[in-house]
């Protein structure tokens, strides 16, 4: 078992830099064919901390480990919302761009809502599938069309041109570290399904618990150190938007591209804690934000402690 704790570890150490390579890579790729900063930080950067998330489901579907694909998503958005924004929003309270929260929060629920409404039959199918696949494409134009339309407000109505450099080594550079950031990701990925799942039977601990938990931190690591960065700088809206959108992405594109492999099975251990947890959280980030366009010290810390009444709650029902 100690080799296996060894490699856990190894595989989370691989896939957060990997994520980290790759985020940095992405941002160099964007200045350096002109595409504003702001349109990657909406999209881009979104999927790429996804990415970690959404290469841990991939190979646990394929592997038949369905309940992990679900765990790891569901977990991601509980630990996003809860630890993440709950720990962003405790250690320095902030204003948010109400049109921009707003919007997205509208097109969260709105996930949240269709994800609760295939979860009825205990079973996400392929066919689920085409509707979660359908709101991904639903959220990166709404996205695209919300960035271009206030870009210029955004950014003081000033256009800011990146020059194209063709410097040959320089391309080369990059696209190496880009493509070894995926590749430490989808080994990273691998080393954190195949050893969480030997860890959780060794002592006695299902695989939902270990993804919904452990593997769910691992993944969210970027979201974390991202969103802790961006409020040291003082650039709050970067954390909370990523946050969103990466929550956003957790359903319609992790688990959307998840149940195409295998159908995902709904356990009732998902819809009796997992869910309601998560919709407890997301209620209480959403709900007063909106009516006061702000994130308070009092609204993070109920939220880190939710967090940790989840965590509780798991392992006491399980250990």
């Amino acid at each position: 078992m100690l080799i296996n704790i060894i490699l856990f570890l190894i595989g989370f150490i691989l896939i957060t830099k990997g994520a980290d390579i790759f985020i940095n890579c992405t941002v160099e790729i964007g200045k350096k064919t002109n595409i504003s900063e702001i349109i990657l930080g909406a999209t881009i950067v979104s999927f790429a901390t996804t990415l970690p998330e959404l290469t841990v489901s991939l190979l646990a579907s394929l592997e038949g480990h369905t309940t992990m694909s679900l765990g790891n998503a569901v977990g991601s958005i509980i630990c996003n919302t809860g630890l993440i924004l709950g720990l962003v929003s405790f250690i320095s309270p902030f204003k948010v761009d109400k049109n921009m929260f707003f919007s997205k929060s509208i097109l969260l629920l709105i996930c949240v809502t269709i994800l609760l409404l295939l979860a009825i039959d205990k079973n996400i199918t392929k066919i689920d599938s085409i509707l979660l696949l359908f709101m991904l494409i639903v959220y990166m134009y709404s996205n695209y069309k919300s960035v271009t339309k206030n870009s210029s407000r955004l950014i003081g109505g000033k256009q800011i041109k990146v020059k194209r450099e063709r410097n040959i080594s320089e391309w080369l550079r990059i696209i190496l570290f880009f493509t070894l950031g995926l590749i430490m990701m989808v080994i990273g990925s691998r080393m954190l399904v195949d050893n969480g799942v030997k860890i959780a039977e060794c002592i006695d601990v299902p695989q939902e618990v270990i993804s919904l938990t452990v593997i769910a931190l691992g993944t969210s690591l970027p979201e974390l150190v991202s969103s802790l960065t961006a409020i040291k700088k003082n650039h709050h809206a970067i954390s909370v938007g990523n946050i969103l959108g990466a929550n956003i992405l957790n359903i319609v594109s992790v688990i959307g591209i998840s149940s195409i492999l295998n159908n995902i099975p709904i356990l009732s251990q998902n819809m009796n804690i997992d869910f309601p947890f998560m919709i407890l959280l997301l209620l209480i980030l959403i709900l007063p934000t909106i009516k006061n366009n702000k994130l308070y010290r009092c609204q993070g810390l109920i939220m880190l402690i939710i967090y940790f009444i989840y965590i509780v709650t798991l392992y006491t029902m399980y250990i």
